[in-house]
């Protein structure tokens, strides 16, 4: 029997939680389940759709809101929250999908279900990224985690921190966020050449979480003329990230790629990849570059960047915003080859946890066993 399953996650920005959604929506149609993918933001207009997925507007108003820079990020947020309850509650109440999952605005979704007076529909939650433990955040995410019959952390540590922080136990539970099909994904990769490989790689949305200001610092004192910075990605920090790197003499040694699509060129040939976040979830450039046997340095243990690189077993782990920690990590992988090949060794044989086809099936089993609240 084919049940119904609606996916809710409202991507503002490009991120990598939302190839991640859309893998489990096609492993869902390929299990008997009808899939609608609720589009608020045109989210799911570039996603190749298969059989028994179906791509439904919310509202068709929102592709040209600015979603850059925290204010106007917020603003569209807001905007995009008063409208999308309504015409949400609506397709709830008219399709009674079996499941509503939701990865992005569980506030949002949990506000329609009670206008709806859907029962029917089961709902869970998958909770992405290292949030900010406040009041409110605790407050309103206690409600919604009441009404879930599931909540999914995409960790083993958010989901403890989760339940700390909501005082909640019983429906808490993780599976990790998928970031590749199998090993095939990365075996078919049409890799070309590119510049020389004697670069650092920075790769991210530039923002203040990414915290690549701290990266440049620590390169500028590195003082290795053979060695270049290379940052993948865009935001609302690229014009002071390049002023940074102007007064600090770099011009010709740091150079800013922009956004790439598929960047596993650039991970694959790099000396190392920096990860100098001040906080992070479940990062797929940290995975991918597992997958590609790349070595790994981060500033950031918390949320599943510790359980990627297995607590420095698979990578290093250095002291949050410390340049001269930073520094020191860097060189351990300049002149030390055992170590760099121990670690990328042992994260390569590690990565199957982040799979498709291993995440898909936990999250299948758990929606056959999910009861209503």
């Amino acid at each position: 029997m084919i049940k119904k399953i609606a996916i809710f996650s409202p991507f503002l920005n490009p991120v990598g939680v939302k190839e991640a959604t859309f893998g489990l929506s096609k492993k869902f149609s390929e299990n008997n389940f009808n899939v609608d993918l609720l589009s608020v933001h045109n989210e799911w207009e570039d996603m190749e759709f298969t059989e028994n997925m179906n791509l439904l507007y919310l509202s068709r108003g929102f592709k040209k809101f600015p979603t850059r820079g925290y204010l106007k990020f917020r603003f569209t947020s807001l905007f995009i929250s008063l409208r999308t309850v309504f015409t949400l509650s609506k397709y709830l109440k008219t399709t009674k999908p079996e499941f509503l999952f939701v990865s992005m605005m569980p506030f949002i979704a949990w506000i329609a279900l009670k206008i709806s007076r859907n029962d029917y529909t089961k709902f869970i939650v998958s909770i992405q990224g290292y949030p900010r433990n406040n009041y409110f955040r605790r407050f309103i995410w206690r409600k919604v985690f009441k009404s879930a019959n599931k909540v999914v952390a995409e960790s083993e540590s958010l989901m403890e921190m989760l339940k700390k922080m909501t005082g909640l136990e019983s429906n808490i539970t993780h599976i990790y966020n998928p970031h590749f099909e199998n090993q095939n994904d990365f075996n078919a990769f049409d890799y070309v050449d590119i510049e020389s490989s004697n670069y650092i790689l920075g790769l991210g949305r530039l923002t203040k979480q990414k915290n690549f200001k701290l990266l440049i610092n620590a390169f500028s004192k590195l003082k290795n003329d053979e060695l270049n910075l290379i940052i993948v990605g865009d935001g609302e920090e690229k014009s002071m990230l390049k002023k940074i790197v102007k007064d600090l003499n770099l011009s010709s040694k740091v150079i800013f790629k922009g956004e790439i699509n598929k960047p596993l060129n650039y991970i694959k040939k790099a000396k190392m990849i920096v990860i100098p976040s001040l906080w992070e979830g479940l990062p797929r450039v940290a995975v991918e570059a597992q997958a590609l046997k790349t070595p790994i340095i981060s500033s950031c243990k918390d949320g599943g960047l510790g359980e990627i690189l297995l607590n420095g077993e698979a990578g290093q782990i250095v002291k949050k915003d410390d340049v001269d920690d930073l520094v020191k990590a860097i060189k351990n992988y300049l002149n030390d080859d055992e170590l760099k090949i121990k670690h990328v060794d042992t994260g390569f044989k590690n990565i199957d946890r982040f799979s498709l086809d291993s995440s898909s099936k936990k999250y299948l089993k758990l929606l056959s066993e999910t009861k209503n609240v």
